[in-house]
Parts: C-alpha cells; structure tokens; sequence
C-alpha cells in the first residue's frame, strides 16, 4: 500500500479517471482519498458520506446548503453525509484533495 501521495500521482490518477474530474488514490475500508480538479463549473451532487475537502490550489467560494464563503489554498472544508454544496467562481488552478470517510448516511 503506498503511503505517500503526491500532486503528480494525484493529476494522473484525474486523468486516467472516467470523468477526468475526480481521480482516487486510496481505499482503505471506510476511508477513500481522492482528487477533486473539476473544470470551470462544479456538477457534483451531495454525498452519501461525511466528506473533507483539502484545498491543494486556487480560490473561489464553497457553498454549503445556502451559506457561501469565500475559501483559498490550505483551507479544510467539513460536508456532512447528504447535504447540498459546490465550489463556485473557482481559479482556473482550482484542486482539492477529498477525504470521503465513515459510513453510509454519516456519523452520527
């Protein structure tokens, strides 16, 4: 298992991904790790599990259920199991490591 994950890898995990939108670079029971770089608009539906979101590059503004923040490289956003959000009025060099973690429906 390799325990150590860096941009490139991620980027060419997105590349060789259905989507080329979200590559995974980890699944280890509950715990998925991936890498998000969607292009110019964000399409993502709301989750099944608890989600982290690693802001690798870029700027914009997260939108949870109706709060919008604006958020920058280096910042960690929480997104319980099932609820509505999306990055919006991203940089182009938007990407985000994604830690989907738990089980279906959340923690409790």
């Amino acid at each position: 298992m390799n325990e150590r994950f860096s941009v490139q890898a991620a980027l060419r995990a997105v590349a060789r991904s259905d989507d080329r939108v979200y590559g995974i670079m980890l699944e280890h029971g509950t715990l998925e790790l991936g890498f998000y770089q969607p292009a110019k608009v964000d399409r993502q539906q709301s989750h099944d599990r608890d989600e982290v979101y690693i802001i690798q590059n870029g700027t914009g503004y997260f939108v949870l259920r109706t709060k919008r923040e604006p958020f920058e490289s280096g910042d960690a956003l929480f997104v319980p199991a099932g609820v509505e959000h999306r990055f919006e009025d991203f940089s182009d060099d938007f990407a985000a490591w994604v830690i989907f973690y738990g089980p279906m429906g959340g923690e409790p």
